[in-house]
């Protein structure tokens, strides 16, 4: 049996749909009105040659929760379409399993750790994506790992910048630079070998060309892998364009702030898809010694089915770690 999900505005054009796309003996497992995208309609149709094809279908109404749940987190369209029509194919009854397995085949995972890491970290990203903050989080974690860490920044611009990441390493006991040119940047960086170096940059309007060149020229300074990072709650189209944008940069990875103040993820998922960037962490609480999550699909697929939320330590090995980590650090 072959399962496919429909959007269209109207019911009668989503029959018209189903019709054309499997056949008149297609039969309606579900359907779903959404003001937003018209109706939902998910059908299946067996398949011409059942004595050959042995692939199991996913269960009908583990897609349609599939389906609702990117709906009411606001995921586009196209994308949707692409996750339900894998997770139709991987043959499960638990939607978890299954959302988690789509996600899997649609997107990279890869945290940021310094024994993963062989180049500087180049952290960039839109003002007010929460940079900084990431940058001393992925410091201080990588303390608590007994790396020996550095951080640099090149913001000039913003006021107050170099005050804000010098507090994070005076706490942290780690070493602060600032580069106020790409070859001052390049010399930092040579003068630091075998450090896990992290670099901060000024925040960039992605639409504003002079911000894009500036963020150009410290790019090409070193040779570094690139963090995106970007903001939970940004409405998925403007997600998706801005972080298109940032793909000029080759990000290897993605880092979403702000996790605990949005419910629904569909721009992080649209920014995902647009970045080309491996999905590495989220940033679910304040705190920096501990404030950081590796994700990975199960994850991520929990969260989108809202079966657990990160914005406190979910268990007494959580909560032991989260104090372990403050200690090592000496954060107080």
């Amino acid at each position: 049996m072959r399962l496919k999900t429909l959007h269209a505005p109207t019911m009668i054009e989503a029959m018209k749909l189903v019709r054309d796309e499997l056949g008149e003996d297609a039969i309606i497992v579900s359907t779903s009105e959404n003001g937003r995208d018209g109706v939902r309609i998910t059908a299946a149709v067996e398949t011409p040659e059942p004595d050959l094809d042995f692939r199991a279908t996913t269960d009908g109404a583990v897609i349609e929760r599939i389906g609702d749940a990117l709906d009411s987190h606001r995921v586009p369209r196209v994308l949707t379409d692409k996750i339900v029509s894998i997770a139709s194919d991987l043959g499960s009854t638990d939607a978890l399993q299954t959302l988690a397995g789509a996600l899997d085949l649609i997107f990279e995972f890869s945290p940021v750790t310094h024994a993963a890491v062989r180049h500087p970290v180049l952290i960039y990203g839109p003002p007010g994506s929460g940079k900084t903050s990431a940058a001393a989080k992925l410091a201080a974690r990588a303390v608590v790992e007994g790396a020996q860490v550095a951080m640099i920044t090149t913001d000039t611009v913003r006021a107050g910048a170099m005050q804000q990441i010098e507090i994070y390493g005076k706490r942290l006991n780690v070493a602060v630079k600032m580069a106020q040119e790409p070859e001052e940047l390049s010399r930092l960086v040579a003068s630091l070998p075998g450090a896990f170096v992290i670099i901060d940059t000024t925040s960039v309007n992605p639409y504003v060309p002079q911000d894009m060149a500036r963020l150009r020229r410290v790019a090409d300074a070193v040779e570094a892998e690139g963090l995106l990072v970007m903001s939970a709650g940004r409405e998925p189209l403007e997600a998706r364009d801005m972080a298109a944008e940032f793909r000029k940069f080759a990000p290897a990875r993605m880092l979403v702030t702000g996790l605990d103040m949005s419910r629904r993820l569909g721009g992080i998922l649209s920014a995902l898809r647009a970045s080309g960037a491996a999905f590495a962490e989220i940033s679910a609480m304040p705190d920096i010694v501990d404030g950081l999550r590796p994700v990975n699909s199960v994850m991520l697929a929990r969260l989108l089915l809202e079966i657990s939320n990160l914005r406190e330590p979910d268990s007494e090995h959580d909560a032991a770690r989260f104090h372990q980590a403050r200690h090592a650090t000496g954060w107080k």
